[in-house]
């Protein structure tokens, strides 16, 4: 049996300001290479978040997000969804990582070797 998936995806509103706020101070040239980059961080920690919280803000377009559905495959390669849709947990990992870059900003701009190598450590404990 098919799951319907979403053709708008979004954000709470909490985390749709700080993404707004991010772009505006020039971390990323558009909202939605920030809306991916924080799929990939999630995907990247192996977060499991629980759903988006109200109020919530439908920003972009699944086409936008993912034209050649590249996300789509990682997040069915990588999550567990157990009958889920595939852009709903696209929403709720994008609701994590953004709320996590957000804070890793906080503290000034990223050092994105360091984020890779965090990662890659987080990955070998795995094992």
């Amino acid at each position: 049996m098919s799951v319907p998936e979403p053709t708008m995806i979004g954000l709470s509103e909490r985390v749709h300001a700080l993404l707004t706020r991010m772009k505006e101070d020039g971390h990323f040239n558009e909202m939605a290479d920030g809306y991916r980059i924080g799929i990939a961080l999630a995907l990247a920690h192996g977060a499991q978040p629980g759903d988006v919280p109200a109020p919530r803000k439908t920003v972009f377009s699944v086409a936008t997000i993912d034209p050649d559905q590249e996300i789509a495959t990682s997040i069915r390669s990588l999550c567990q969804l157990e009958g889920a849709s595939v852009y709903k947990t696209a929403e709720r990992l994008a609701e994590w990582g953004v709320s996590e870059l957000s804070a890793r900003f906080e503290t000034g701009p990223i050092d994105v070797s360091a984020l890779i190598a965090q990662v890659h450590s987080n990955a070998q404990s795995e094992r």
